[in-house]
């Protein structure tokens, strides 16, 4: 199963800077991604990030083989938290780094995904969507929240949007929404550039995964 995609990413803004705070990752040829952001101080987030989507890259690397496409999910989000704590440890920081995880696998006809804090990931059809993460988002990240799994089938035009809690504000959504209105066939690519625009013009930044499966 193969998807178009495209990833959007606004940066943060920390006093007169920016900062990367939301990062987001495609993998094995398009079908896998990984979303996160960073939690904790500000200057802790590029490194908390870098640290999560390599060890959820050397995950799935390692599953490569298995069939499983949960149990595939489960061992790169372990070793995205293994690698999380060893660069904590590095650090010489009273308050820990922590940083949220969404992994998106496509395996079987269907999307498989796992999400660890907060974090958005929907399926829509039709113009109906689904969400597949939980409503009630749990604080925290990897290294202090559990995680959560689900899968839906997915086929031919289904739009799969996912990211950040901040690439789906009211207004970003709102805007989403009017965009697939007038039409449903609008690229990935300016979706996700409709997601994370209102995060940018408010400083707080967002990365989302816009795929429409093919």
């Amino acid at each position: 199963m193969r998807a178009d995609a495209h990833i959007s990413v606004a940066r943060a803004n920390v006093r007169a800077g920016q900062i990367t705070r939301h990062v987001a990752q495609k993998l094995e040829s398009g079908r896998a991604y990984a979303i996160s952001t960073g939690l904790g101080m500000p200057r802790t987030w590029p490194f908390a990030t870098s640290a999560v989507l390599e060890g959820f890259a050397k995950g799935l690397a390692e599953t490569e083989g298995l069939a499983d496409a949960a149990a595939r999910l489960r061992t790169a989000t372990s070793e995205a938290r293994a690698a999380l704590a060893a660069a904590c440890d590095r650090l010489v920081e009273r308050v820990l780094s922590d940083a949220t995880l969404v992994g998106l696998l496509l395996a079987d006809d269907a999307l498989h995904v796992m999400s660890v804090g907060p974090g958005r990931v929907y399926v829509q059809r039709e113009g109906k969507p689904k969400r597949l993460t939980a409503r009630e988002e749990q604080k925290g990240g990897l290294l202090s929240a559990r995680p959560s799994i689900s899968s839906t089938p997915v086929e031919p035009g289904d739009l799969v949007l996912a990211g950040s809690v901040t690439a789906f504000s009211v207004g970003a959504v709102a805007r989403a929404v009017s965009v697939l209105t007038e039409d449903p066939t609008t690229s990935p690519s300016i979706l996700g550039s409709v997601l994370t625009d209102p995060a940018a013009a408010a400083g707080v930044g967002a990365a989302a995964v816009v795929l429409r499966v093919r």
